[in-house]
């Protein structure tokens, strides 16, 4: 007597619902490995390293920049994008659990948002040049509040600033960005 055999046949629902959990499993997978991180691509610039009056040592970027700095911030940038640039400015040096974007704090681009927002009719103007002006002297000693205070008007939730970097852990930071 011979044994007849069937073959098994996923059913539609049945091939959806696996694909579905393959997919799944796929995800939680390489979550695990890069958790929320987004890849950094790195630019090209060089760091330096200037000393200070007083002993101090300042990180700039020195960098293939894509356009003049007249065209990254014109003199008519709207409020909000002002206060976005300080922000990511200050990322470079401050301590958060959080980093949502960032922009090289040079002291050209500190230099041009002090005369973007000197010639401009802004709602936070003061709060602007106070910070400009103290960065422009190379003065970081506040930025962690300088941060906190653009995150607040800007109504940050996520990523404020609970300290300052330290030298070695700024120049750390700005490396995962510039080659």
């Amino acid at each position: 007597m011979k044994e007849k055999t069937e073959k098994f046949k996923f059913t539609k629902v049945q091939k959806i619902v696996l694909s579905i959990a393959v997919l799944g499993i796929v995800g939680t997978i390489i979550y695990g490995m890069y958790g929320q991180e987004v890849p950094i691509i790195k630019k090209d610039g060089t760091i330096t390293e200037t000393t200070t009056e007083d002993g101090g040592k300042i990180i700039e970027v020195k960098e293939v920049r894509d356009q003049p700095v007249e065209e990254e911030f014109p003199m008519n940038m709207p409020d909000f994008q002002v206060g976005q640039v300080i922000h990511q400015m200050s990322h470079q040096k401050i301590e958060a659990e959080e980093k949502w974007g960032f922009l090289p704090l040079t002291a050209e681009r500190v230099n041009r948002l002090i005369d973007v927002v000197e010639n401009g009719d802004y709602q936070n103007k003061s709060r602007y040049l106070s910070i400009l002006y103290r960065w422009s002297e190379n003065d970081f000693t506040q930025v962690d509040k300088d941060h906190n205070t653009i995150w607040n008007l800007q109504g940050g939730n996520v990523g404020k600033a609970t300290g300052i970097l330290s030298y070695e852990e700024e120049k750390e930071f700005v490396e995962k960005y510039y080659e």
